[in-house]
């Protein structure tokens, strides 16, 4: 599980901040919503990150149930072992998406929020999703279109300078404009698509973008920027009055089958 940005003991924390906010609270709260984990399911999180999620599903399905959570980060294991050893049906192990520790079609649902776009080869991973998957399992992937970002900003140039930096923490930062017919090849059906916008038009420090701001701002002056540049174009931010900013994730829903059909748009 290749990634830009390494999840070293700092970008972990950030991370846990970033997941900690309402707005991230909300999003695992329409995941759940979506997958409607039941008692006894067998749920595997790839890209499980500091297992809030995998925590929360493994509460649904219970002891009857497992729920296996696997990262590359040796410091978000840490954090999700240390917080959620109470369910012993909830493990953490560290692996690469594309080589799952895991025999075939051993899980019920696959979830992963927020990894496909690091992956220097995600087809290969969506291959082992298909392999670990039973027949009529389902998948449930959400990936963000890194150029839908509208930010207010007072320095339209530098804040492009910032954000072009930005883009190189994920492998593909325009992943969902192709996952949907991916995720088909690799083996699934009734492949289907919506929005998830995050929306933060006023200034708040527990929200998601000011979180980011901070994870942004470090990896950007990781990759050479200039660090005097970059803490002007935070305080910018943090500092207007017509604060306001958008995103959009895209969350992307399949069933594991032999057929092979075309991607909907969920309404």
């Amino acid at each position: 599980m290749e990634t830009a940005l390494r999840y070293d003991a700092k970008a972990a924390a950030q991370l846990v901040a970033i997941q900690l906010t309402p707005d991230m609270v909300a999003q695992r709260a329409a995941v759940l919503r979506a997958l409607v984990p039941g008692a006894g399911d067998r749920v595997l999180d790839v890209g499980s990150g500091p297992g809030l999620l995998a925590a929360a599903i493994a509460e649904r399905v219970g002891a009857a149930g497992r729920v296996l959570g696997v990262d590359i980060s040796a410091s978000l294991l840490a954090y999700a072992r240390m917080h959620f050893a109470s369910m012993p049906w909830l493990r953490f192990v560290q692996a690469d998406a594309a080589r799952l520790p895991c025999p075939d079609a051993s899980f019920d649902t696959i979830v992963c929020t927020q990894a496909l776009e690091y992956l220097r080869d995600a087809d290969a991973a969506l291959a082992e999703f298909a392999r670990v998957l039973r027949p009529g399992g389902q998948l449930l992937a959400i990936d963000t279109d890194w150029d839908s970002i509208v930010w207010a900003s007072s320095d339209a140039a530098r804040m492009a300078r910032v954000l072009a930096l930005w883009d190189e923490h994920v492998a593909d930062p325009h992943l969902p404009r192709t996952l949907g017919r991916r995720i088909e090849r690799a083996g699934f059906e009734r492949v289907c698509v919506r929005a998830m916008p995050l929306l933060n038009p006023a200034f708040d420090p527990d929200t998601y973008s000011n979180r980011l701001i901070d994870l942004i701002a470090s990896f950007a002056t990781s990759r050479g920027a200039d660090e005097a540049d970059v803490d002007a174009w935070a305080r910018d931010l943090r500092g207007r009055e017509d604060y306001f900013f958008s995103l959009n994730r895209y969350l992307f829903f399949a069933t594991r089958a032999r057929e092979r059909v075309g991607v909907a748009v969920i309404r």
